[in-house]
């Protein structure tokens, strides 16, 4: 149950049913899903330990909300740890693993087109994961996946965006493509191209929030 509770969580956080800044109480969460006490808070604890939530003296738990700055500083780390595995991984990498991205990305696309926007998150997730592992620093990847979970909130801002999203998939294909091939600037460009959109498209809608909010006043 803790597993099926804990994706239900992180994709209510991730498509802003629980909105950043939300408080979360444990037994809202147990009423909702029927749970015990220590399931939720063995969920909470590790939607923590992947920085989707914030637990806050006084206050208790509360989706996090990143300002412009720490998505910033966020993305400037998820390209060095990126940028990183790219250039330690072996190339071409074999058929198989080749086989598979082009299956990951094809289920990607399709989700896309029927804007079943939730298996576009787990379908992202899937195809990265697996694109890092063939790195040869076990670490390094376990790095790039908890950021990239952190950053989830904020690449779905885009995911309703037609043309970003078809931008995404051509930079699947592009990654794949220089997986096959050999030159490892090659890979980590394009692996490197993957990253920035989203993170400014979330500090516009940022913008755009808060100046309405100022305006209300």
């Amino acid at each position: 149950m803790s597993g099926t509770l804990e994706n239900d969580l992180e994709n209510d956080i991730i498509f802003g049913i629980y909105a950043p800044g939300t408080r979360i109480t444990e037994d809202s969460v147990m009423e909702r899903f029927g749970v015990k006490r220590h399931a939720v808070r063995s969920v909470f604890a590790h939607l923590e330990s992947l920085g989707l939530l914030v637990h806050r003296p006084n206050r208790g738990v509360e989706v996090v909300e990143f300002t412009p700055d720490e998505v910033d500083a966020l993305y400037d780390v998820r390209i060095v740890l990126e940028t990183a595995a790219a250039a330690r991984t072996r190339l071409p990498v074999s058929p198989e693993i080749t086989r598979r991205l082009e299956g990951i990305a094809n289920r990607h696309a399709e989700a896309v087109e029927r804007e079943d926007f939730r298996s576009v998150y787990w379908l992202n997730q899937e195809f990265h994961e697996l694109q890092f592992s063939c790195c040869d620093n076990p670490r390094l990847a376990g790095l790039i996946g908890t950021h990239a979970r952190m950053a989830q909130p904020i690449r779905v801002v885009k995911y309703d965006d037609r043309a970003h999203m078809e931008n995404v998939i051509a930079q699947h294909r592009a990654i794949i493509a220089a997986m096959q091939g050999t030159s490892q600037d090659a890979y980590v460009a394009a692996t490197r191209e993957h990253l920035p959109a989203s993170a400014d498209a979330y500090r516009l809608l940022y913008a755009r929030r808060f100046n309405s909010v100022r305006a209300m006043r």
